[in-house]
Order: structure tokens, then C-alpha cells, then sequence
């Protein structure tokens, strides 16, 4: 009988062990694809059932050095650090020093409309306080020191663009304000109550807010053109200016050891993370994204800034999570991640497959479309494929993956079109943070 048992232990062993192969060799696929359409460098690690089934680096951790990615790298990891923000707000929560029907005008008397604005309003989106980002001057000054007056006047006195908790719309500013309440509650900077809270009990040694200052053999450049051809580095943005809102750097290991301390409660109580993880508008719940895949309740956050881009993604009942970050500009990201869920269940996916149009279809596309009064594009047919033309510029080969949408293969540019009674009107070309829009002007 006891012979028996061993080999029915070898059998799943053996049987456990080839499945972890089979999605080791179905994730190396993917991402070798995405690097060789130049749209991910950087590091991957991924878990299931308490195992890491997946754990590897690509590509150039510094160009110039010619320093290679590994899974050591430190990366900024953008609007994830929300994540942590809302954390630590739970756990004051718990504490009994704060609540989630908390008014904003309990810690900011003179903010306008701030007795109808909940602390919860300000973790869900749907507080309806200007989005800093939208202030030119903020945006382009993200690499420079700012203090926190300077932060505020960008959205302080600013009307509501809708009543607190009726709309959602995603929202830096209010979770730079959770970063001051934070700093009011417990009388020290928000940096430190993180690293009190979280960094130091999970023993995230890698993790820290001043990327622009870390002096590590380990810290990877960003990137924000990556093609064959061309590598611009970015210059980092000060984690002043992105705060409480997307400060943080780390690395796969260290968010792997995040993962495990929310899975073990390590961070907060049950209690706490069932009501960070019940989605409220549009899908968020209390700093992250919260959705029903492969009938999996999926928690996520992503992060994307100037040269780096980041997925966090974890099944908590089945102790599952997917981390990749990634040293230049995708703003697809999460679709990677995504990729490698449906890996992990055994469901198909489709990560840039190209479809093949009938002329008849491409035809629809071609026609010159005008951005801006200096910017004006053309869509080509030569035979079977289209091509973009920018400014009277080289023709650049691109291809269709889905109805409507294509993509470059040496650059993260996607471009899809719009049509309006079945004739092709509008085109967006999308590349990096940046979305451009124009109108058909010629068939």
C-alpha cells in the first residue's frame, strides 16, 4: 500500500512538474513575441498555488552600459504604488483613527465642496475633483522637485466636474490628497508611514519613493522610444510630483512579497481587504481594479509613467499573481497580463495576432486624415498592405489585429479608425501617453 502511495505522489509530482514546464515554455512564447515587436523589456514573475511557475528578465536594464534586465531590477512602478496608498488607509481605518465616510473638509475646511466629498470618494474616482494631470504645467514639470503647496494649486480651488459619488473618473489628485491625510492622521510624511506599514514588515528591501536619488547597481534606465533603431532614455519623474499617486519604485521580488502579504493578511484583515476588493463605479474598488475573469475575481493595478510601465495582477482564493514591469513605454501592458492568465487557465488568447484584410476592406482605410493644421497623415495600399505616411514622411508598414485597429512592429504605435453610416472617417494614433485624433479629409 505504501509503494502504491509513492507512486501516485511521483505520478503528480511528475505530472505538476510538466504542467509548470508546459506554462513556462506558453509565457516564454508571448513574451518573446511582445519584445520582438518592441513593446516589452523588462522583468516577468508569476505564481500559482503558492509556486513561482515563472520567473525571468529580458532585455536592457541600461542601453549604454549594455546592462541586461534581471529579476533584480528596480523599476518605478508608477499609479501601482495606489495600491499602498489605500492600504495604509485601511489600516488607520482599523486603527480607529479615520473612516471611509471621513469629509474632506475634516482635514482641508476651505476645500471647495469638501463636506460632500468621503475619503471613500477620493480611493473609488468618483470624487469629482480635477485631475491634475490635466494642467499642462504639472504634466511637463513631472521631473522636477515640488513641494506639496505647489501640488495643490493645481486642482485646490478648481470646480467639481460632477457631484461627489455619482461618476467615476480616475483621479490623481484625490489620492494625492490621501497621501496629506495620511501625513495629518499620523504626524509623519507619507514615505515613512509607508515604509512603517508596509516596506519593512514584508521586508521589501528594494522598495523605496526617491528613484531619481537611488544610488543601486540594480536601477534600470526608462525608456520612452524603443525600437530597433532607436533607444531615448527618459528622464524619471520626481517622486514629489507624483507623491502618494505613483511615487514608488520596486522590483517582481519584492511586489511577489506583496502579494504575499495581503495573502496572508499580513498587511490588513480579511475585513479590510473584502472591502478594498468589492468594485464600486466602473469596476475600481479601494485602490485597484477589480474584475470577473474565467469566473476568477481578479484584482489588479497597473502603472504608467515617462519610461516605464507595470502590471500587478493576483487571484487571492487561489493564491495566483502576475507581476511584469517593464523599463520602456507600453501603454498595453495589461494585456500581457491578461495573455498570461488565459495561459495559466488553459484559454485562448491573442496577443498582436495579425489578420488578413481583403483589399476590398483596406481600401476602406486609405485617405488622408489632418490631425492638426501641421500634422497630416495618409494611409497607403500597395497590394495587400497598408502603410502610414506621417508629414509626406517614409511610408511605414501596418498591420491589422483586430477590425479597425492596427499596429507598427518596430514601435508601440497603434492606430485605429471610425466610421460613421460603414464609411471610415476618423483615425487615432496612439502612441505612448500620447493620443492624436484627426479627421478624413480625402478618400
Amino acid at each position: 500500500m505504501r509503494k502504491v502511495m509513492l507512486t501516485l505522489l511521483a505520478i503528480i509530482s511528475f505530472t505538476l512538474a510538466a504542467k509548470g514546464q508546459d506554462f513556462e515554455k506558453r509565457i516564454d512564447v508571448l513574451i518573446e513575441k511582445a519584445v520582438n515587436i518592441n513593446r516589452f523589456n523588462g522583468s516577468v514573475l508569476v505564481s500559482k498555488n503558492g509556486k513561482i511557475v515563472y520567473e525571468k528578465a529580458y532585455g536592457y536594464q541600461n542601453v549604454e552600459k549594455n546592462i541586461l534586465n534581471s529579476t533584480h531590477t528596480i523599476y518605478q512602478i508608477g499609479s501601482t504604488t495606489k495600491e499602498f496608498t489605500a492600504a495604509v488607509i485601511l489600516k488607520l481605518i482599523e486603527n480607529h483613527q479615520l473612516s471611509l465616510d471621513d469629509k474632506l473638509s475634516t482635514y482641508f475646511p476651505d476645500f471647495n465642496r469638501g463636506n460632500e466629498i468621503t475619503i471613500k470618494n477620493l480611493l473609488t474616482h468618483t470624487s469629482g475633483i480635477y485631475e491634475i494631470l490635466r494642467d499642462r504645467v504639472a504634466f511637463n514639470g513631472g521631473t522636477k522637485p515640488r513641494s506639496k503647496k505647489e501640488m495643490l494649486c493645481f486642482f485646490y480651488n478648481k470646480p467639481l466636474d460632477f457631484d461627489p459619488g455619482t461618476q467615476y473618473s480616475y483621479c490623481n489628485s484625490g489620492y494625492m490628497l490621501l497621501g496629506l491625510i495620511i501625513e495629518k492622521v499620523t504626524g509623519k510624511p507619507y514615505e515613512q508611514v509607508v515604509k512603517d506599514f508596509i516596506l519593512e514588515p514584508l521586508e521589501m528591501k528594494h522598495s523605496g519613493f526617491d528613484f531619481t536619488g537611488l544610488q543601486s547597481p540594480n536601477k534600470a534606465i526608462g525608456y520612452s522610444k524603443y525600437t530597433k533603431t532607436i533607444k531615448e532614455a527618459s528622464i524619471p519623474w520626481d517622486s514629489t510630483a507624483t507623491y502618494s499617486a505613483g511615487s514608488l519604485y520596486s522590483t517582481v521580488e519584492d511586489l511577489y512579497r506583496w502579494h504575499n502579504g495581503l495573502l496572508n493578511y499580513k498587511v490588513y484583515s480579511k475585513t479590510s481587504l473584502d472591502k478594498a476588493t468589492t468594485p464600486f463605479l466602473e469596476g475600481y474598488g479601494l485602490g485597484c481594479w477589480v474584475d470577473m475573469i474565467y469566473d476568477k475575481k481578479v484584482v489588479s493595478h497597473g502603472g504608467n509613467i515617462f519610461g516605464f510601465t507595470g502590471y500587478f495582477g493576483r487571484i487571492q482564493e487561489e493564491d495566483v499573481s502576475i507581476i511584469i514591469l517593464n523599463n520602456i513605454f507600453n501603454r498595453q501592458i495589461e494585456t500581457i497580463g491578461l495573455s498570461i492568465l488565459a495561459i495559466l487557465y488553459d484559454k485562448p488568447y491573442s496577443y498582436f495576432d495579425e489578420i488578413k484584410l481583403m483589399p476590398n476592406t483596406l481600401d476602406k482605410y486609405v485617405g488622408e486624415y489632418e490631425i492638426s493644421s501641421d500634422y497630416r497623415v495618409k494611409i497607403l495600399r500597395k497590394g495587400n498592405q497598408l502603410f502610414i505616411e506621417r508629414n509626406n514622411g517614409t511610408p511605414i508598414e501596418i498591420f491589422a489585429y483586430q477590425d479597425n485597429n492596427f499596429f507598427q512592429k518596430d514601435d508601440d504605435i497603434r492606430i485605429s479608425f471610425k466610421s460613421e453610416k460603414d464609411t471610415v472617417n476618423k483615425i487615432s494614433i496612439m502612441e505612448g501617453l500620447n493620443t492624436k485624433k484627426g479627421n478624413k479629409i480625402t478618400p
